[in-house]
């Protein structure tokens, strides 16, 4: 399913890269690869991700400014420690030279074979595409790799792209968010 980088060595390495060969309708899968976010070099794609990921889940009811630091800055700070404490945990989805997905996943300190995985974003104009469908196969794979059996992921309840997505992919309603009002935890085995 995944073919290592002839250059690299593992996903959990820095500068690490796979590229997905599978079969998808739209888009053409060797022009995917995932790699460990460069934070320096590309942060305010970083940036630019949480802020629409923010506008989808919490609309009016939420400042990101207010939330995520002016421009984002608290977010860029807490992204960084993220990155440190779990160096696998922030992943690009490249389609050729562009940035088009971020993954954000770390294994639970309490149930070390379960993943919690807060950013599963996508740009809008790659959505439908079956890119989305990589991401989350890849996603899986790692987590497996890792020795995880399933995984909670925070969902927009207004989301019903996001929800039918993750539906979609075998994910099953769990809980609601009890820290954030329109938000409903879902979570998968596997």
């Amino acid at each position: 399913m995944f073919a290592e980088c002839t250059d690299r060595r593992s996903p959990f390495i820095t500068g690490a890269c796979y590229l997905y060969f599978g079969e998808y309708p739209v888009v053409n899968s060797s022009s995917i690869s995932f790699k460990r976010a460069d934070l320096k070099q590309d942060m305010v794609s970083c940036i630019d991700f949480r802020r629409d990921s923010f506008q989808i889940n919490y609309g009016a009811e939420k400042s990101f400014d207010k939330e995520m630091g002016v421009n984002g800055e608290d977010y860029a700070s807490s992204l960084i420690e993220f990155q440190e404490k779990f160096p696998y945990g922030v992943i690009h989805v490249w389609r050729e030279d562009e940035i088009v997905g971020q993954i954000e996943f770390y294994i639970e300190a309490l149930f070390t074979d379960k993943a919690f995985i807060p950013m599963f974003y996508l740009i809008p104009a790659q959505r439908g595409s079956g890119i989305g469908s990589m991401m989350h196969d890849y996603l899986i794979e790692i987590l497996r790799e890792q020795g995880c059996n399933g995984a909670r992921i925070p969902v927009s309840s207004s989301n019903d792209r996001g929800v039918a997505f993750y539906k979609k992919h075998g994910w099953r309603y769990a809980k609601p968010d009890l820290s954030n009002s329109n938000v409903d935890l879902y979570q998968l085995n596997f």
